[in-house]
């Protein structure tokens, strides 16, 4: 005699059918995306091993930029600045205002002083969406001397002395072919494959000493080309060789014993474990079968 199915027992059928059916997609999707993990979790991993605000900070480093604080007390990156005193030039035809410091320097020949000109900022009007608003130039020193000799040429008004505020040269280490150089060998090193990679301690040991010596090198061949032309710059020589084997350091140091591994693949683990996997399933009820006053199971 063939055995007769209660409603029960096919609703309990259904639902077993279900979930495997629920559980073969969700390892479906796995094996297609690589990974358990749903799109949070797979953003939490991009910005673990993000390398790009590594690499920037460096940058900033190498060019001497200034931490800064807004009114909000959010902090930014700015250049290294200074004041000084100008001499105030404009042109009411044109709006513009051109700001000339003096500086002494001495003649080697004559063993004499005299006083050079050096024109710094250029402040003009613009319109904008918002308004009127002061555009700022700032000027390099190569460029100044064409420049002076074009204005000397116009109709300016004195606005008398001013102190303002001017991009501090002396105090970036590094010339722009500097920064570029050594960033390019920093992108290199601070990569998610260093992240990722398995190393033990005497490699990591060797890879330091093989960088320390090549930047070591590097920097003792080239450090005027790069911008290091004052004792200030050059006294900054050892200082940047340090910060940056130290900064490429920290980033082996995440793949000692293939540690940065091993904590995604926790990660990925707890991240199943509490039902965020790839398809979120939740495991539910079986529904309740409807009371029937001839079955003591429906009760």
């Amino acid at each position: 005699m063939e055995e007769e199915f209660s409603p029960e027992q096919f609703e309990n059928l259904a639902y077993e059918n279900q979930t495997l059916r629920d559980k073969n997609l969700e390892i479906g999707r796995a094996l297609t995306s690589g990974s358990f993990n749903d799109a949070e979790e797979q953003n939490l991993i991009q910005y673990q091993l993000e390398t790009d605000k590594i690499l920037e900070r460096i940058e900033h480093f190498l060019k001497g930029d200034q931490i800064k604080f807004d009114e909000k007390g959010g902090s930014f990156f700015a250049e290294p600045t200074k004041n000084v005193l100008t001499i105030v030039k404009k042109d009411k035809k044109s709006g513009m205002t051109y700001y000339i410091q003096e500086i002494k320097e001495k003649d080697q020949e004559k063993k004499t002083e005299f006083l050079k000109e050096i024109l710094v900022k250029i402040e003009y009007k613009k319109e904008s969406e918002e308004g009127e608003e002061i555009r700022e130039i700032n000027i390099q020193e190569s460029d100044s001397k064409k420049i002076l000799e074009k204005i000397k040429k116009l109709k300016l008004e004195d606005g008398g002395y001013k102190y303002i505020s001017i991009i501090d040269e002396g105090k970036k280490p590094l010339n722009d072919y500097g920064v570029s150089e050594l960033m390019r060998i920093m992108s290199m090193y601070i990569t998610k494959e260093t992240f990722l990679s398995y190393y033990d301690e005497d490699r990591i040991n060797e890879i330091l000493g093989d960088l320390g010596d090549s930047l070591n090198n590097f920097l003792y061949c080239n450090y005027e080309k790069m911008g290091m032309d004052t004792k200030f710059k050059e006294s900054k020589y050892a200082l940047l060789v340090i910060n940056l084997l130290h900064a490429v350091e920290s980033c082996y140091r995440r793949a000692l014993e293939g540690a940065e591994q091993e904590n995604l693949r926790t990660r990925a683990i707890v991240t199943q474990n509490q039902g965020g996997g790839a398809g979120n399933f939740s495991r539910k009820a079986p529904p309740k079968p409807k009371w029937n006053p001839l079955k003591p199971s429906t009760w």
